[in-house]
């Protein structure tokens, strides 16, 4: 891929920018090639170091002490719950069992947060203190933003006082799952890597035709549900055909639904060349991808997601796919 390429490039030219941004899609691959990166950089001219292995393997589990961490965190009154090193246990946990995955309604859940956590200044605060110590094993000190689009202005005018002036061989890498939300300040400085997923994941499915064809059905009447009272009731059938299916079956079907939306989006972008759906049963790609735009893509993504999300933690299959059908009503005519 093009963007592993490049970091690679980056590394091995040894002039590694200070800041980047590593911006795409949730499952792009992101972390992943973050950490690798990380490894890459913290690991440079160590090749003939007794303890090189120990340091590659520290990096891949986010515990080398020259990796720093910043996540969002719920917001805390109580000294020392306001700084992601009281979370960074169960963020690295997280992290490692979704082998790098990681999506936010995952950290939320994890966290059962009542509100949106945020990278706050205190995160921010604890930072500068670590930056202001000498490196520990390599010379370098990596740091992760991940949800760097959760940075309040607060925060964010902090950092950017350390980005701007950042201490010798000191590395900020930016994670952000679209390519906005980033304080504009921020984003100016940054060496993008663009990220977009290319995997063919419907080829992953068996059920293909049957997953499509009840695609078909829930867009079509979804589509036309606000006019006509008959495609209402037709989304409240589905629905309830749907939730009698098997759980797993379930699952499957709300993966290759955000799939499909996304290949959408990205034919709509005019990106055919990532695009390979080809319809089993006559579906209108072409037309139906019209549709699917910047304004409704990521709440649409959301609502699958979220609902992929409750079927796993075993809900009530027909009180989801109900509730589905009827956001996605609203979401397709955004």
């Amino acid at each position: 891929m093009e963007h592993l390429k490049e970091l690679k490039s980056i590394v091995e030219s040894k002039r590694i920018p200070n800041a980047l941004l590593f911006q795409g899609p949730n499952g792009s691959g992101k972390l992943k090639a973050a950490v690798d990166f990380a490894k890459d950089i913290l690991c440079l001219e160590k090749e003939n170091d007794s303890n090189f292995q120990v340091l590659k393997s520290s990096v891949k589990k986010l515990a080398h002490p020259d990796l720093h961490i910043i996540f969002p965190i719920p917001s805390s009154q109580k000294k020392g719950e306001n700084s992601c090193d009281f979370y960074l246990n169960d963020w690295r946990a997280l992290a490692l069992e979704s082998e790098f995955k990681i999506s936010m309604k995952d950290w939320v859940y994890k966290l059962s947060a009542k509100k949106q956590p945020l990278i706050g200044i205190s995160c921010i605060s604890s930072l500068s203190k670590k930056l202001s110590l000498s490196s520990f094993a390599s010379g370098y000190k990596v740091i992760l933003f991940w949800m760097a689009n959760r940075l309040n202005e607060e925060s964010g005018n902090k950092l950017l006082k350390l980005v701007e002036e950042p201490g010798n061989k000191t590395i900020f890498i930016f994670l952000n799952d679209s390519n906005s939300g980033l304080l504009k300040t921020l984003d100016s400085r940054c060496q993008k890597i663009n990220f977009i997923n290319t995997e063919n994941k419907l080829s992953l499915f068996e059920n293909n035709k049957f997953y499509e064809s009840m695609f078909s059905e829930l867009t079509r009447n979804a589509f036309q549900a606000r006019s006509n009272k008959e495609n209402l009731a037709n989304l409240i059938g589905w629905s309830n055909d749907t939730a009698k299916l098997d759980r797993e079956e379930i699952k499957n079907f709300l993966l290759y639904s955000s799939e499909l939306f996304r290949q959408a989006y990205l034919n709509n972008l005019g990106l055919s060349q990532y695009v390979n759906f080809e319809s089993e049963t006559g579906f209108n790609f072409e037309g139906f991808s019209k549709y699917i735009t910047e304004k409704n893509i990521e709440k649409i993504s959301d609502v699958f997601e979220e609902s992929h999300y409750h079927v796993k933690r075993w809900a009530n299959n027909k009180m989801v796919m109900t509730n589905l059908a009827f956001d996605l009503t609203k979401l397709i005519h955004t």
